[in-house]
Formats: C-alpha cells, sequence, structure tokens
C-alpha cells in the first residue's frame, strides 16, 4: 500500500502539470469534443506515465551485489511496552487512506440516493432506449445513464429543449466521463487538480449539450431565457448531468462565442514536453525514498537503532537468510533473502577497468562474514543531529571492492538527509581492505551495494542513548526470541529460551554457517541461538 501511496503523489503532480496546460492553452476554445478527448487522455496520461521506469545510465545486465551477513538481528530490549513509532510518512498515509475510505463511501451513498430517486419516479417514455422519469419535488432536470430524470412540474411544461439536452448528454456518455472522474477523486481527493479537472469536463458537457440544442433549430434567445430560469433549481446530484451544472454566464458566452480557429488545436503538442519532464523526473531513484519510508525497512542489511526511554538496544547487521519474525520486546531476528544473478556480469569498461556484479569468488571481508557483521554493528553510529531532528531513514551505498581489495568510489545510491547519508558512507569507506574477487582466476573489482537503516525506537526521545556494543545486554528483563530458529543454551537443544533471565545470560551467538548447519540438520536452516548462561 505503501507504494500506491507514491503511485499516487505521482499521479497527483501529472494531473496538476497537464490541467495547467490545459487551463492555460485550451479551456477558452470551442472545439468542445476535442477538449474532451484532451481532458480523458490527460487523465489516461497522468494514471500511466507514473509507472514509466527506465534506467538514466547505461545498466549492466546482471544486478550489483549486496553485501550478504549470514547472521540474525540480535534486538535486546528491557520488559515493558515499547512505544510505537510514527513516522511523518506513515502519518501521511493513514491520513491518504482515511480520505480515500471517506470519498468512497460518499461516493457509493450518491449512487445508492440517485438510484433511490429514479426508482421512485415514474417512467412516462423509454423510447430510443432512453427512459424518461419524471418525480415529484422541485427537482433540477438531470440525466444518468440511459435515463432522464424530470421534475413533474417541468415536465407538464414544454420539456422540448430539456429533453433535447439531455438526450445530447446521454449520446454523447457523458456519464461515464463522470464516473471516471469520480473514481479519480475517490483516490486523489487531495489533489485540487482532479476536482477542477471533473469541473472542466462538466463545463464541456454542458457546452456540447447546448450545442446539440442549437444544432436541432431551437432559437437561442428562447433557449437561453429558459436556462436561466432553470438556474434557481437544486443540484442534488454532482455525479449526474444537471442541466444547470455550469456556470450560466459561461454557458451563454460559448452560446454566443465565434468558433475557434482549429489550428489552435497544435497546441496540445505541448503536452509531449510536459510527459517527457515527468517520465524523466520518475525514472530517478529518488522518486522512491518516500515509498521506502512507508515500507518494512527489514531489507537493510545493516541497521543502526536509536532506542528510547533510557532502554538499552542492540542492532547487528542483518543477514541473507530465511525470513524471520519481528518483535515489540526481546530479541526478534529479521532476515532477508539476498539475490545473486549471474550471466553478463560486467559493467561497461576496458578489460583492466571493468567492474562487475558477481563473479566466481566473490570479494571477503578479512575474517569472514561473521567478522564483517560484529565490525559493522562495531562502528556503525547514530548521527547526533539526525536523533534530535527524529529523522529516520534508509540509506543506500554503492562501492567497489577494486582488484587490490580497496574499498573505492563510495556513492549514495538512495539518500535520507545529509547527515544519516555522511554516515553511511563514513562506515564504508573506513572499511579495511577485503580480499578481492576473482574472475577466471584473476582479481576484478566487483561493485557492491550496501542499505544501511536508520531508526529511532520510541521517538525522538531516545537522543541521549548510544548504540551498544553486539554483545552488550539489558541490566534486566526476560530473554524472548521470535522466529524459527533452534536454540543452543549451554550445549542443549532447548525449544524456547523465553524463561530465561538476562541478569543470568554470559553471552549470545547467532550463526548460521555450513558447519552448523551440517551439525544440525534442517533445524539449523534458519540459524542457531547460542545462549552460554553464568556459571553460579
Amino acid at each position: 500500500m505503501g507504494l500506491f501511496f507514491i503511485y499516487s503523489l505521482k499521479v497527483a503532480l501529472c494531473l496538476t502539470a497537464f490541467y495547467l496546460v490545459y487551463k492555460l492553452l485550451l479551456s477558452r476554445e470551442t472545439f468542445f469534443g476535442f477538449n474532451r478527448a484532451v481532458l480523458l487522455a490527460v487523465i489516461g496520461l497522468s494514471l500511466l506515465l507514473p509507472l514509466v521506469h527506465f534506467s538514466m545510465e547505461s545498466a549492466p545486465a546482471g544486478v550489483a551485489g549486496f553485501v550478504v551477513v549470514e547472521d540474525m538481528i540480535v534486538h535486546a530490549v528491557a520488559d515493558g511496552t515499547e512505544s510505537f513509532v510514527l513516522t511523518a510518512a506513515q502519518a501521511a498515509f493513514i491520513v491518504y487512506v482515511l480520505g480515500v475510505l471517506f470519498f468512497a463511501c460518499r461516493w457509493v451513498w450518491s449512487l445508492v440516493s440517485l438510484y433511490r430517486l429514479m426508482r421512485g419516479g415514474r417512467v412516462v417514455d423509454s423510447s430510443g432506449g432512453i427512459r424518461t422519469i419524471v418525480v415529484d419535488g422541485d427537482v433540477s432536470p438531470f440525466s444518468w445513464m440511459g435515463n432522464i430524470v424530470i421534475s413533474a412540474k417541468d415536465y407538464a411544461g414544454d420539456p422540448r429543449y430539456i429533453l433535447t439536452h439531455e438526450r445530447a448528454h446521454i449520446y454523447g456518455r457523458h456519464s461515464a466521463d463522470i464516473m471516471l472522474c469520480d473514481a479519480l477523486i475517490v483516490f486523489q481527493w487531495f489533489n485540487p487538480s482532479a476536482w477542477l479537472l471533473k469541473a472542466e469536463l462538466q463545463n464541456l458537457h454542458e457546452y456540447e449539450a447546448d450545442s446539440a440544442v442549437l444544432s436541432s433549430g431551437a432559437d437561442a434567445a428562447t433557449y437561453q431565457l429558459m436556462l436561466i430560469r432553470k438556474a434557481v433549481g437544486d443540484k442534488l446530484f454532482t455525479m449526474a448531468n444537471n442541466l444547470n451544472q455550469c456556470s450560466l454566464k459561461k454557458r451563454i458566452t460559448m452560446m454566443m462565442k465565434k468558433k475557434s480557429n482549429p489550428w489552435r488545436r497544435v497546441r496540445t503538442l505541448l503536452v509531449a514536453p510536459v510527459a517527457a519532464v515527468a517520465v524523466v523526473a520518475f525514472a530517478t531513484p529518488k522518486a522512491e525514498s518516500l515509498g521506502n519510508e512507508i515500507m518494512n525497512e527489514s531489507d537493510a542489511l545493516v541497521s543502526a537503532v536509536m532506542p528510547a526511554g533510557g532502554t538499552p538496544s542492540v542492532q547487528a547487521p542483518q543477514v541473507a537468510a530465511a525470513a524471520g519474525a519481528n518483535a515489540a520486546t526481546g530479541i526478534a531476528g529479521e532476515a532477508r533473502q539476498a539475490a545473486v544473478t549471474t550471466g553478463n556480469n560486467s559493467l561497461d569498461g576496458g578489460d583492466d577497468d571493468k567492474v562487475y556484479n558477481t563473479v566466481e569468488e566473490m570479494p571477503e571481508f578479512p575474517g569472514g562474514q561473521n567478522a564483517l557483521m560484529r565490525w559493522l554493528a562495531d562502528n556503525l553510529k547514530y548521527p547526533k543531529e539526525a536523533a534530535e531532528d527524529g529523522i529516520q531513514g534508509r540509506v543506500v551505498v554503492k562501492f567497489v571492492i577494486d582488484r587490490n581489495g580497496n574499498v573505492t568510489n563510495p556513492t549514495v545510491a538512495r539518500s535520507v538527509c545529509d547527515a544519516l547519508d555522511a554516515e553511511a558512507l563514513r562506515i564504508v569507506r573506513s572499511m579495511p581492505k577485503w580480499t578481492p574477487g576473482k574472475q577466471d582466476g584473476k582479481c576484478v573489482a566487483v561493485e557492491y551495494s550496501l542499505p544501511v537503516a536508520f531508526r529511532i525506537d520510541g521517538g525522538k526521545n531516545g537522543t541521549g542513548i548510544d548504540i551498544l556494543n553486539r554483545y552488550d545486554l539489558p541490566k534486566n528483563g526476560r530473554l524472548h526470541m521470535s522466529g524459527n530458529m533452534l536454540y543452543v543454551v549451554d550445549g542443549k537443544q532447548v525449544d524456547d529460551i523465553k524463561n530465561y533471565n538476562l541478569d543470568d545470560i554470559e553471552s549470545i551467538e547467532v550463526n548460521k554457517d555450513k558447519e552448523t548447519i551440517a551439525k544440525y540438520g534442517d533445524a539449523a536452516k534458519n540459524g542457531v541461538i547460542y545462549v552460554t548462561t553464568k556459571k553460579k
């Protein structure tokens, strides 16, 4: 749903840009049918363009490798209730969903009320597949789909012009346009352009219907006088095509206006550069940053947590393993599967400068993956200024392990703020030399991406707490683990460890290497938690 929220924001930007172009260039012209087609095309383009994605750079066929840390996240907190953190992005998403629900219910209620009104009337004519329904009360004439609704008073008078006008709405399928606009407004309720676009379409509908009445041989002055008399009626259903829906002054002006030069339609070509700008804007990675704030950040391979309320917290790098479970309290295991692709896996460049995505032997951190995990956990800091401002998010850093094992060219591929970006770059730049990757027996450069998630547990009040060492534990509280992992306490397998008091624990270690799986079998496929208790 978070991604749909971002999609809705992109649609809103497109609608606004295209509506402004239409309003400036075409809204005063008299080719009503063409303008209507343009507005419908605007809706279609606004819905489709945010779905268009292409790379702004020459992309490799392979996928850049991730730093894979084969271990579980360890997150320890004391007993008690952890406060829920609501980010600005999540709050905006909740407001958006509530708005969607409200306007969806409002739309459904309007449809129900409309059909109830039509069912309460009597059908006096059904020729040509169009039903004319007469209802009691002072209701302004309107049409909906294949139905014309008119008050008994208007029908008893001279309804020729009214019926001709409403039949023009039906023949033009104007109700379908209104349904489309109403559906759009349900999801774009926050966007003034969506409401204004519907109003423009309704104006065009009235212009087309007025033109049809005059083309039928009606006297313009007599018809305009009838419109003035009917302008005082109530408009009960904004979704229907009311006779007096549009501004009367605008309609009379359009009736009297000289036909526009058809060549002015060429102005619509200016929509092309607006569409091009939209496509380019939506192709950039930063357009997705808000969506990643709303979505679960469990795909980050390294997480820094700033706890609140004086409760110590431990957060080790995330893993490439089977999915585990999160827990509000206790020690929670989180996991993610890191995918590696094969095939044409090199970036552009000569043989000496070639940078690979995947190779036969991937680069290795000194001491292996467990050492990398410990090094990251010990060195990753939460920037004080970001914590004080309550800034959270995920930074993605790309870098290259060159042929000599040096970490080179670190760049921020996805940004959150300057402070968090700088910390993510610092952690990468400070890495020691790696064992370089090899392809065909030769040392080669390999590109990596490292997602680093920064979260604040409990909100902004946690700014006074430092990130603790991976093996530090709270002073009190009980131990609890979520997820399908194997527990080994003092060398013995146990079913659960929730009854162990943290005061009695000396150390916790998490492993998921080949030796561990070979030793314990399938029970260890999601990782093994080794707990060593204090000797009494």
